[in-house]
């Protein structure tokens, strides 16, 4: 099983989104910040989320809640969506050399307010999920990190 996590960055009242490239057909699109848990880099999901947040956007996170839990059948994945709060930094997107190395292509990062994030349609993020889990960002919908057990 791959477990992904996404992370919505929000300041004051806005939220954080990313546009990148979607490989199977070339377009970019509105994404969250998202990655793959990686046990022998990350000590746990709140770590992955950190480390991502740093990766994609040049920032440093608190995470403040769990947001949604989905499942993805066709590709055997679970992710894990939190909500986080910047710590430091000020978006940017990372250097090409830096992405490549990654095998992502970002082009773009900007914050959304709740009146513009409404209006956006599933068609101009990258997938439903991402999709989703702004609409849900949106609606208020949250779950206290205690929900989770981090012993390791």
């Amino acid at each position: 099983m791959i477990i992904k996590i996404g992370v919505l960055v929000e300041n004051k009242g806005k939220l954080l989104l990313i546009k990148e490239l979607n490989d199977h057909n070339g377009k970019y699109y509105w994404n969250i910040i998202k990655g793959t848990f990686e046990s022998e880099k990350d000590r746990d999901f709140l770590e992955t989320a950190k480390r991502e947040c740093k990766e994609e956007a040049g920032i440093s996170v608190k995470i403040k809640y769990l947001q949604s839990i989905m499942y993805i059948h066709k590709k055997n994945t679970l992710q894990f969506n939190f909500g986080a709060s910047i710590d430091k930094g000020i978006p940017k997107i990372s250097k090409f050399s830096d992405q490549k190395k990654r095998k992502e292509n970002i082009i773009e990062v900007k914050f959304f307010n709740k009146k513009e994030l409404r209006i956006m349609k599933e068609k101009d993020f990258m997938n439903k999920r991402a999709f989703l889990a702004t609409k849900n960002w949106v609606n208020g919908k949250r779950n206290d990190l205690g929900i989770l057990n981090f012993r390791g």
